[in-house]
């Protein structure tokens, strides 16, 4: 590399323009690597050179450590130095100068400037500084003085293999924890995830310190990598680091986080194209999930087999018989001879049976672990046939103790894919969206792991439904198998629910499960959607619709297998789906079916039989208290049937009384209610809006709403002929929680938007909440739909976009300046997205009929409310 001409800063520029193109035409990244830390050797040593005097050479060196000492260097990586002197004061200048120079560069530089009594001090003290001085590479400088640190450095007091290992361990694990051991994050750090780059690092650190060599193929014959495993770190390091190169590239800073928008740069950049079934992003994310699922496989059998076989290997064995094909040796269960799973291919199976029933079995031996990936070839269709394996399996999902760690073990050593093979297919499959945070198959293991949770006493208070419906259930293993094929059609086109439904029905028959039951597992897996959608798309106050999925579901077997089903589906999504207005929904419509059910379908409760009910019942009380029948009746005028079926006979009363007494020459009347369960902290605030109406009522109120930081989860807008409105908004504060029972702050909320919605001028024109990072970064373009149905006295208005803070009242703007009025409006969340359905009318008070006025209305919202997170970027 000739260095002779230009600034040193042109010289690196030109050389990262030239790295950046042959990165982009797909070359080497190894090479790519090499070569820009062969650039900086010649820099450093150049400058080095014509900064020293010559005298220095004999008592001063210069070393590359960290990344940089091991030849890793990313376009934006750190230039890790030691400069190492016997009397470092004697170049105190030239040391200045030297390192002036490198910041001239514009590159992170990290240097320590040491003599051999504080490198053993430093290395001694902090592990980490002793890792970086361990991956030195002399640079220029003395080889007498290098011949020293080494001895130094290579003491056997200093960090031995077994100190070194259980500390590197222990940092290892204080780092998966940081990151909820999760190797399936939607944003993964390539660095620093688990098993990322730092997983590999660190079992080669550790090997390095005993062996003294992280040559893959050296390694391999000593026997700490099976061919197998060494061409996984070979073949995944050279994947992350190339993702690695072009993320820096694209960042154009040192960023080692996969953020969305960088994902789907580099597959586009990368070549991952867009198939019928997959996103392009998603194919590259997949790629990216296995080799980190490798990485950490290697990583783990790396670090239990030089534990086991080095450091313990003097150690005298506890060793305890299971049977002739496995023995329990210090807690840990192994073959007890190599050629067992040849012998009993069963017991490929049979090892995670043993260990589901017992308590004192803490993992697998790394010896049996590589036994049992070198026999999965056996698992063929004929061993998924045989009587004997599938007899295992479902004892395995009938098993006491640890079935999802068990799951999860076979899952990782490729068992539960060969066994399953369409759960092969989703093994490190991604869904680019906020809504899913795992891939499918951590999501899968994630719905076993809430399933069993429901067990537990301690969830009782947090998930008392479901611990009932699990308690009630007559057979577990069915809801293990529906949740095993709730998502494992996913990714192979066409209606995921109805293929896990089919190949769920051949896996019940295969196993021989009854007919009943094989019908129960195919219908929870086909309709695993539909508690969810039911009670968050449709009024489920109105007993037609409860009746409607009460004639779905059936029985209350089925529906407690469903609600069990449904809420561990949700919180293995996404923990944050499952807020208190979601949960009260659901509660909700598990307890009307219930209710429906006992009742029996054929005597069904009757919608205008349930209103006059309940209007009977307050009216009492109301009389009782000193109301009069017409009074009564003419507020009634004012709500819409919703409100008699949502509202108990007590709350209408009460709503009605305060209405009676309230005068609304003196402004609007705000009233705060829960909604709570008896058992639980679940619920929300419903807040009842009495007014006159006026123009832009709709948006006026879900902007104060939004003023107060209060986000809307269902709305309903009546107004009568008088001109009188009885609006009703259920809202949750920031934290997802009901407004606060603290009577102070309940009036401040009562009085500031009674005083908003007195003065709408003083509103505020803009909605002022912050949009989240990933939500910029991850949008769907959103939908307008307008539909008139015949008979009907409004135009139905139907908005699908990403959801965000504020949205509700932004729409409600739209809504100001499009001159269009709500009569009555349905908010639904679903994860990311919202799916709003308003009645509307123009600002005429006419149906919007005419083709070119409803076109306008619909692209106009869909371009603003796009505008509005584009603008945000």
């Amino acid at each position: 590399m000739n260095l002779e001409t230009g600034t040193p800063k042109r010289k690196l520029a030109s050389h990262d323009e030239d790295l950046a193109m042959r990165y982009w035409k797909n070359e080497d990244v190894l090479g790519l690597i090499e070569r820009r830390s062969n650039f900086f050797d010649e820099l450093l040593r150049e400058t080095w050179h014509h900064i020293m005097p010559e005298k220095a050479l004999e008592e001063i060196s210069l070393y590359a450590v960290g990344g940089y000492g091991r030849q890793e260097l990313l376009p934006h990586s750190d230039i890790d130095l030691l400069i190492l002197a016997s009397r470092p004061k004697d170049f105190r200048e030239e040391i200045r100068t030297f390192l002036h120079s490198l910041y001239d560069l514009n590159v992170e530089i990290g240097h320590s400037v040491r003599r051999l009594k504080e490198c053993r001090q430093e290395a001694q003290r902090d592990i980490t500084v002793a890792t970086a001085m361990f991956e030195r590479r002399l640079l220029v400088g003395s080889e007498t003085l290098d011949a020293k640190l080494t001895r130094v450095l290579n003491s056997s007091r200093l960090w031995p293999p077994e100190a070194f290992f259980k500390a590197k361990r222990d940092e290892q694990e204080a780092r998966h924890k940081h990151f909820d051991n999760v190797e399936y994050g939607l944003e993964p750090n390539i660095k620093s995830s688990p098993g990322g780059l730092r997983d590999l690092q660190t079992a080669m650190w550790v090997l390095d310190r005993k062996f003294g060599t992280t040559n893959p193929d050296a390694l391999e014959e000593l026997g700490m990598l099976t061919h197998q495993e060494k061409e996984w770190l070979t073949d995944g390091r050279r994947f992350l680091l190339w993702v690695r190169f072009g993320l820096h590239l694209l960042a154009n800073r040192k960023d080692d986080r996969l953020q969305f928008e960088f994902q789907r740069s580099l597959s586009q950049r990368l070549g991952f194209a867009d198939t019928g079934s997959h996103l392009g992003v998603e194919r590259f994310m997949h790629h990216y999930y296995r080799h980190v699922l490798a990485l950490r496989e290697v990583n783990d059998i790396l670090l239990q087999h030089f534990d086991e076989s080095i450091l313990r290997a003097n150690e005298k064995p506890t060793i305890e018989p299971i049977n002739e094909r496995f023995r329990i040796r210090n807690n840990y269960i192994e073959t007890c001879s190599d050629d067992v799973f040849h012998d009993h291919p069963s017991a490929l199976l049979e090892i995670f049976v043993i260990m589901a029933n017992r308590v004192d079995i803490a993992g697998v031996r790394s010896h049996t672990i590589r036994l049992i990936r070198d026999s999965l070839h056996v698992i063929n269709d004929e061993y998924r046939r045989n009587p004997e394996n599938t007899r295992l399996f479902i004892d395995l999902l009938k098993a006491p103790h640890t079935l999802v760690s068990q799951l999860t073990r076979m899952r990782r050593y490729g068992v539960l894919g060969r066994y399953i093979p369409e759960y092969g297919e989703i093994v490190g499959q991604m869904q680019h969206d906020l809504f899913h945070i795992y891939t499918v198959d951590a999501h899968t293991m994630m719905v076993i792991r809430f399933i069993r949770r429901f067990h537990y006493r301690s969830m009782r208070e947090h998930f008392p439904v479901a611990c009932h419906c699990i308690n009630n259930i007559p057979k577990i293993e069915l809801i293990y198998i529906a949740g095993l094929f709730h998502d494992i059609g996913k990714g192979r086109g066409g209606d995921h629910s109805q293929l896990g439904a089919d190949d769920v029905t051949a896996f019940c028959q295969r196993h021989e499960i009854g007919e009943a039951d094989t019908k129960l597992v195919s219908w929870l897996v086909r309709q695993h959607l539909l508690m969810s959608s039911t009670a968050q798309r449709k009024d489920i106050y109105d007993p037609d619709v409860i009746l409607e999925f009460a004639s779905e579901v059936k029985s209350e077997m089925r529906l407690n297998y469903l609600y069990a089903l449904t809420v561990a589906d949700i919180n293995a999504t996404n923990p944050t789906l499952w807020n208190n207005w979601r949960a009260t929904l659901l509660r909700q419509l598990y307890g009307e079916t219930r209710k429906a059910l006992r009742r029996g379908l054929e005597s069904p409760v009757d919608k205008l039989t349930s209103i006059r009910a309940c209007q009977e019942s307050a009216l009492d009380k109301l009389i009782s208290q000193g109301m009069s029948t017409s009074e009564v009746e003419t507020i009634w005028e004012i709500p819409g049937d919703e409100f008699f079926l949502r509202h108990t006979p007590r709350l209408v009363a009460h709503i009605t009384r305060v209405i009676q007494n309230h005068d609304l020459d003196k402004g609007p009347l705000v009233e705060l209610q829960d909604l709570k369960s008896q058992v639980t902290d679940e619920g929300a605030t419903e807040i009842f809006l009495y007014t006159r109406d006026q123009a832009n009522l709709f948006a006026a109120s879900v902007v104060a709403l939004d003023q107060l930081n209060l986000s809307v989860f269902d709305a309903n807008i009546h107004t009568s002929e008088q001109g009188l409105c009885l609006n009703t908004y259920v809202v949750l504060d920031d934290s997802g929680l009901p407004i606060a029972r603290n009577p102070a702050a309940r009036t401040r909320v009562q009085k500031q938007l009674a005083k908003l919605l007195a003065q709408p001028d003083s509103l505020q024109k803009t909605v002022r909440r912050l949009l989240p990072r990933q939500l910029k970064q991850l949008t769907r373009r959103t939908q307008v739909r307008i539909t008139n149905s015949k008979g009907v006295n409004h135009t139905e208005l139907t908005i699908i976009a990403s959801d965000r803070p504020g949205l509700l009242a932004r729409i409600g703007l739209l809504f100001l300046d499009l001159g269009v009025t709500v009569l009555s409006a349905r908010i639904a969340t679903l994860g990311e997205r919202v799916e709003d359905v308003f009645y509307i009318l123009d600002a005429n008070g006419h149906l919007i009929e005419d083709k070119e006025q409803a076109y306008t209305l619909e692209n106009t919202l869909r371009q603003r409310l796009d505008s509005q997170i584009t603008l945000s970027i």
